[in-house]
């Protein structure tokens, strides 16, 4: 079965997606970010903005982080396709530790996964019961298991070839890159319009801050620290 597919039947489940943090793609409140790549089609949405995106005639999962990442590091994968992406879910319980693995060594990697083992918040137990049932529902229906991701992931994001992600005109002006679609018009100093970039970086601000407030409004005992996110 391909990843579309795959994504159609896990979206179709009755899982608690706020616990795996993987929450489906709504028309309710469209959001996209200045990284978010043009070309993406988004499946669902984790804790701070993150989402996880397919990619034009791919079967892989992709990342993209817009808090902690860097040009660069934007959009990387995180499974070479959903089955894969789901048996990383599994071993780390939730997409917050997957999506990290881009900024972290073995041992910071294993240091998230054993601090967020070790979370906990009023009313927790129920929602851990939650999240171990929707877990294996998961290993039941796509028939796999928990896979270590680290060595993987690193893998699959070193070999990644990022010229295949197309941009918006706001990635290149947020960043201050020179736009290779529009060269005439970028600014002989700095390589973008300034007072563009400072309205677009206050508008990404405001939308990282909504999707603080409503991940913490779910769990409100899972919070970020120490530059990493739990």
């Amino acid at each position: 079965m391909s990843t579309r597919e795959d994504v159609k039947t896990f979206f179709g489940l009755p899982l608690d997606f706020s616990m795996l943090e993987l929450e489906p793609e709504t028309d309710a409140d469209l959001v996209r970010y200045f990284c978010t790549p043009e070309n993406a089609e988004i499946i669902g949405w984790g804790s701070c903005g993150t989402h996880f995106v397919l990619l034009p005639g791919d079967e892989a999962v992709y990342c993209v982080e817009p808090e902690l990442a860097e040009e660069g590091t934007f959009v990387l994968p995180v499974g070479a396709d959903f089955r894969e992406f789901v048996s990383h879910l599994l071993y780390c319980k939730c997409t917050s530790p997957l999506a990290q693995i881009f900024m972290l060594d073995a041992t910071r990697f294993r240091k998230l996964l054993e601090d967020n083992a070790a979370n906990t918040w009023l009313g927790c137990e129920e929602d851990f019961k939650s999240g171990d049932a929707s877990l294996a529902l998961l290993a039941e229906t796509f028939g796999v298991q928990p896979k270590d991701p680290f060595d993987r992931v690193k893998a699959l994001q070193a070999a990644f070839d990022p010229s295949v992600l197309e941009f918006s005109d706001e990635y290149y002006d947020t960043l201050g890159l020179e736009n290779p679609r529009h060269p005439e018009e970028q600014d002989i100093n700095t390589g973008c319009d300034v007072a563009a970039t400072q309205v677009i970086m206050m508008k990404k601000e405001d939308t990282r801050e909504k999707s603080q407030d409503h991940r913490l409004e779910n769990h409100p005992g899972q919070g970020a620290g120490g530059g990493v996110r739990r």
